[in-house]
């Protein structure tokens, strides 16, 4: 157990939903053994843009964690959280040698991977029903498109090392992407090997058979195959679709 883990005396409080988005904070909770308590947030039922959530994620996202040992700060954008949990209480997962590469991954998911994959996910599941009558086909080649592109980045990357950022172990990076391939059979209808992602797959199943992995995704996982059963039977409530959905048209509110 690290010096900085051990400073830790009261667990992070994580604003959570068993998505993608959450799986990151999970994933290095469990790997670095940080103690943490999850407040869920009901996101069909607009929980997330409830005022005090606001006040701790202005964007109206998860997740988001408050720190009672940093005088219950807040911190928002899963980037930004990662990187504070990893500095504070595991900083194997920023590992000093290759803390520039690691950072640039990180920030690569967050620019590109992950919003290409939420959006794979949008036209997927949700465009179809919040407008029935449209043809979503180019958005959806559009997107599949590039996020196998951005797949491919991925696996020329891990030819080179077993993990991102030319690390022999995971770190932040590689947690932050991980949620965003699981999908990957699902939307594309192959399995990355048979897709010649040869690397990414060896990637992702060292991560995947990882105990913590299981303790990760466990989290809700009740909820989350509930949420999943309910976004491909394309039989979501008026109301749940427009409590994920909705923009708030007057950005004061």
């Amino acid at each position: 157990m690290s010096t900085a883990l051990r400073s830790l005396r009261k667990p992070i409080r994580l604003f959570y939903a068993p998505t993608p988005n959450g799986w990151k904070i999970t994933l290095l909770l469990e790997h670095a053994r940080i103690p943490y308590e999850v407040v869920p947030v009901d996101l069909a039922a607009g929980a997330q843009h409830a005022p005090e959530f606001l006040k701790i994620s202005p964007n109206g996202r998860i997740p988001a964690i408050v720190d009672p040992n940093f005088d219950d700060l807040p911190i928002f954008e899963s980037g930004a959280i990662l990187m504070h949990l990893a500095d504070n209480y595991a900083p194997q997962f920023l590992p000093a040698e290759q803390r520039s590469r690691v950072i640039q991954w990180l920030f690569w998911m967050n620019a590109n991977l992950g919003p290409n994959a939420g959006q794979v996910s949008h036209f997927n599941y949700y465009a179809p029903q919040l407008a029935p009558d449209a043809d979503h086909s180019y958005a959806r080649g559009r997107y599949k498109a590039e996020y196998e592109r951005l797949v491919g980045v991925m696996d020329r990357e891990l030819k080179e090392s077993a993990f991102l950022g030319g690390c022999d172990s995971a770190t932040v990076a590689d947690f932050a992407c991980w949620p965003w391939i699981k999908p990957w059979r699902r939307w594309m209808g192959s399995t990355l090997a048979e897709a010649g992602y040869e690397h990414t797959y060896r990637w992702y199943e060292a991560i995947k058979k990882a105990p913590e992995t299981d303790a990760a995704l466990a989290v809700l996982k009740e909820e989350a195959r509930a949420a999943q059963r309910k976004r491909e039977s394309r039989d979501m409530s008026d109301a749940a679709l427009d409590s994920m959905f909705k923009v708030q048209r007057d950005s004061r509110l």
